[in-house]
């Protein structure tokens, strides 16, 4: 109740009626997330902790007005009584998003499609300047994993991955996937979790699930299979009519595997051999699923 009181103090910066908490939502998260109903509607209380970098939540910030405010692709982000879009407030600087009122896309095939051609239309936006805080360099991978018996084939695997700075930028999310994307109740695809968006590699935004995604992997057994149905999907969704190019498609999976190589120290030490052999899987399946695409034409 505590928390509640507290939380309601914090809501006070923007004009709504009679606003109560409805929801506390990934409760175990360092940044808190609030479900917030009123009189007009529901409203997403998202925080920040206060020793997180204050321009990351205006690079979050900006993210959210340039594609929920002005394009229609995010939630809308909402300004205070006192002007801006954030408050610091114990010790968490908050800000208030639109509730998307729909369902959170699921890993289906028609779901994939409709996800590949909101990518196209994401990776289309002109207008907009802040960098990714996403680092498209690979360079700070050759310090990893000095001491693993992989090290020599993972350098190998770095060296044949281009420098993706020098390559098509535009305005990345950098998470991809079903769990950060929504239907709303019109049909149209909203993304959310806009934490790394702005302009940023394309070919690391949408090669992230071909790794990351569509190989399913059972902890329990350690088995793996590769959702061809799926990266089919999203492909078509993404490339439509127009003829993936081998060169494309080649960049399309190097950036699925630095991508991949990018969470491989997140989840501690006892992870990074699974991670590892996931890695070598995803990248077996690559020529399967090009010989699937050129079947396909």
């Amino acid at each position: 109740m505590k928390d509640e009181i507290q939380i309601k103090s914090v809501l006070e910066h923007w004009e709504l009626g009679n606003p109560c908490i409805e929801e506390q939502l990934h409760k175990d998260s360092p940044r808190p997330v609030y479900k917030i109903k009123t009189d007009s509607g529901r409203f997403i209380l998202k925080g920040f902790p206060e020793k997180t970098p204050e321009t990351t939540v205006q690079s979050n910030m900006k993210a959210h007005l340039f594609l929920g405010n002005e394009k229609g692709l995010a939630p809308r982000i909402y300004p205070l009584k006192e002007g801006g879009y954030y408050i610091l407030d114990q010790g968490f600087r908050f800000y208030l998003m639109e509730f998307i009122e729909g369902r959170q896309m699921e890993e289906t095939p028609e779901d994939e499609y409709r996800l590949g051609r909101a990518v196209k239309e994401l990776h289309a936006l002109q207008g907009y300047s802040q960098r990714s805080p996403e680092d498209p360099s690979k360079k700070r991978f050759y310090a990893w994993f000095r001491d693993r018996a992989f090290v020599r084939e993972f350098d190998a695997i770095l060296d044949e991955i281009p420098d993706f700075d020098k390559l098509d930028m535009c305005f990345i999310h950098s998470d991809i996937g079903p769990h950060n994307a929504m239907i709303r109740e019109d049909g149209k695809v909203i993304f959310i979790d806009l934490d790394d968006a702005g302009i940023g590699s394309r070919y690391l935004d949408a090669g992230w699930p071909f790794i990351m995604q569509f190989v399913d992997y059972n902890h329990e057994t350690e088995e793996m299979k590769y959702r061809f149905d799926l990266a089919e999907s999203f492909l078509k969704g993404y490339y439509g009519d127009t003829e993936i190019t081998r060169e494309e498609y080649d960049l399309l999976f190097y950036g699925a595997e630095q991508m991949h190589i990018s969470y491989m120290q997140c989840y501690g030490e006892d992870a990074v051999d699974s991670l590892w052999k996931i890695l070598k899987f995803g990248i077996d399946q690559k020529e399967i699923l090009w010989r699937k695409i050129l079947c396909a034409k």
